[in-house]
């Protein structure tokens, strides 16, 4: 069984629509409900507040271990051209294995957290009643929709509404920070912008950004160092929907780069990309390979180390990825093999890494993450030679033939299965004042 409420205002409307959601079988607040169905959380995405979640539904039971539970509910979140879509997947385990549902929610970039959390809230107590009753629960659960007794509806229910942007989503930021100490200042000046169109067939996106900064070091009474950067980088592309598992798109960007010797770069290019799943699985599962040609231009600040002031060069890529979201763990794999096709023997760069998450046993997790990459395609590297300044600001890019990184780490927790009780006194019990 599929639900989805979507609309132009999805979440305002679901706030209003669930605001007055009864639940008449509660039962006294407890660390264990008896007759209860047991629920285990997952989110990791904006608007995911487990503990508003935990006191407003209190009809379940919430526990900690996925071993404990009889609903595995897995909250993710993508984005969209207004904003963000959230889709909670409930899976039932134990006695009520088989049973899947899929709810979906629309949420807009307008939207106040206060929203985006009252209506993730309302959609999770919805989904959760029927694994209730199926659990054999007492009922009734009933749910207050506004506009059932024949008034208008709100926006976001009525069907299509008229949108005077044509699904164009416009964004605009800046930043200005200073900080100064005894024997050093920093200064900095930022901006970014983006416009987005999303529909079901394409995607557009233009976006920019650019930042202006200067770092001073006083080294001895007489002696100052001087960082001064200028990034910048802009960004377009377009992507089309070929079929169920095929998309197509064109990318084209300009940028500068200190750090890069990179004065001005400019590149254009198209790329294929198939997945072995529907994209509709995206968030439980998902693997593509990506291919692409790009023609890029570079004028650099300084003459290369191969002797270059400006070059065009163009490069081929192929990306695959994995991810995996299962009741054992997550797994995120992907490996990107790039080469410039003037010299593809020469100039490469191969690399493969990702992050995997096991649930050991009972309240026991491990997880491990990993990059190791081969190096052959820094053609922008400047001949002249570096002083110890720049190396210790990492002002430019050192040559390196590889990259590897690795980092491992684990959690184990023991105790009562169950995860009811909510107490926000001094910040949740830890100690410390907490504001919102």
């Amino acid at each position: 069984m599929v639900s989805s409420v979507s609309g132009r205002s999805g979440l305002t409307v679901l706030a209003l629509a669930f605001s007055s959601l009864h639940l008449a079988a509660q039962e006294p607040e407890a660390q264990g409900r008896n007759g209860t169905v047991r629920v285990f959380l997952e989110c990791a995405t904006r608007g995911c507040d487990s503990t508003h979640f935990r006191t407003e539904v209190t009809f379940v039971n919430w526990v900690r271990d996925l071993r404990d539970s009889q609903v595995h509910l897995v909250i993710t979140s993508q984005q969209t051209g207004s904003g963000q879509e959230y889709l909670l997947d409930f899976t039932g385990r134990g006695d009520l294995e088989g049973i899947e549902d899929l709810l979906t929610l629309a949420s807009s970039n307008t939207d106040s957290d206060d929203e985006r959390v009252h209506a993730l809230t309302g959609v999770l107590a919805v989904g959760l009643a029927r694994f209730a009753v199926l659990a054999g629960q007492e009922g009734p659960f009933t749910v207050g929709v506004e506009g059932a007794d024949g008034s208008e509806l709100p926006p976001g229910l009525q069907g299509d509404v008229d949108d005077p942007w044509n699904y164009w989503v416009f964004r605009l930021g800046g930043e200005i920070e200073y900080d100064e100490e005894e024997s050093e200042r920093s200064k900095s000046l930022g901006g970014n912008f983006s416009a987005s169109r999303t529909t079901e067939a394409w995607e557009f996106s233009v976006s920019g950004r650019g930042s202006v900064s200067q770092d001073d070091y006083d080294i001895t009474a007489d002696s100052t160092i001087v960082d001064q950067r200028d990034d910048w980088s802009t960004s377009a592309h377009a992507y089309y929907s070929l079929a169920d598992r095929w998309s197509v798109g064109l990318d084209a960007g300009a940028n500068s780069s200190t750090r890069s010797n990179t004065e001005l770069g400019g590149s254009l290019g198209g790329a294929l990309e198939f997945s072995f799943f529907p994209y509709s699985d995206w968030t439980r599962r998902r693997m593509t390979v990506q291919a692409s040609v790009t023609a890029q231009y570079f004028e650099y600040d300084e003459t290369t180390i191969y002797g270059k002031d400006t070059e065009t060069v163009w490069q081929g890529s192929v990306r695959w990825s994995l991810g995996l979201r299962q009741p054992w763990g997550t797994a995120n794999l992907r490996a990107t093999y790039d080469v410039f096709l003037h010299d593809p023997s020469q100039f490469y760069r191969r690399s493969a890494g990702g992050r995997l998450s096991f649930r050991i046993a009972r309240g026991l997790e491990w997880n491990i993450d990993a990059e190791v990459s081969k190096i052959r395609d820094q053609i922008f590297l400047s001949a002249a030679e570096l002083t110890p300044e720049e190396v210790l600001l990492q002002r430019r890019q050192l040559p390196t033939d590889y990259s590897f990184e690795i980092s491992t780490g684990f959690s184990f927790t023991f105790g009562s299965i169950f995860n009811n009780v909510v107490n926000n006194r001094l910040g949740g019990g830890g100690g410390n004042m907490r504001h919102f």
